[in-house]
């Protein structure tokens, strides 16, 4: 098994600005997103490459176990484990998966490169979590506006997650 990379964190990412993550992640496999010579993942790209032990994670010069790395993801986001579980479970299915916050969405998700459109964006909800109809028309039509399908990934209770394709329908 390959040395995992060395990244460090950064605010509410993690950095590498060796030549090998942005050739192994980026250039390859669509993780993050560079900036000024440097790869930047989400704490929730870190965490899914960091359970497969292809990065460690430092803060300054202490290297973070993947718990602490998940701790610091849930103090900036409740919804981080579910968004994980979701996040993890496309990727599986070999889905590239990139952030939809400024769709109002948590994730755009493409079937092959980034050269592609996205093809849907995803809205992540437990199944016990109370919604607006305003919520759910407001996201349809961002997702239609930018044509893409609009997706609600339900995560239920044992974990499982159940997709549901929300459209909306002129007569």
């Amino acid at each position: 098994m390959k040395e995992p990379i060395a990244f460090y964190l950064s605010g509410d990412r993690v950095f590498s600005d060796r030549e090998k993550a942005i050739n192994q992640f980026y250039n390859k496999r669509y993780y993050g997103e560079v900036v000024e010579g440097k790869l930047f993942l989400s704490l929730i790209e870190a965490a899914y490459l960091m359970e497969w032990g292809k990065i460690k994670v430092f803060d300054g010069n202490r290297e973070l176990s993947l718990r602490e790395l998940f701790d610091l993801g849930r103090k900036k986001d409740e919804q981080f484990d579910l968004k994980f579980l979701v996040y993890r479970d496309l990727r599986k299915r070999g889905y590239i998966v990139k952030t939809a916050l400024k769709y109002g969405s948590h994730f755009r998700v493409y079937r092959k490169g980034l050269d592609e459109h996205a093809d849907w964006l995803i809205w992540v909800v437990s199944e016990n979590q109370k919604m607006l109809p305003n919520d759910l028309t407001a996201r349809v039509r961002v997702a239609h506006g930018v044509r893409k399908n609009m997706i609600m990934a339900v995560v239920d209770e044992d974990n499982d997650i159940v997709y549901y394709k929300v459209e909306r329908i002129k007569f």
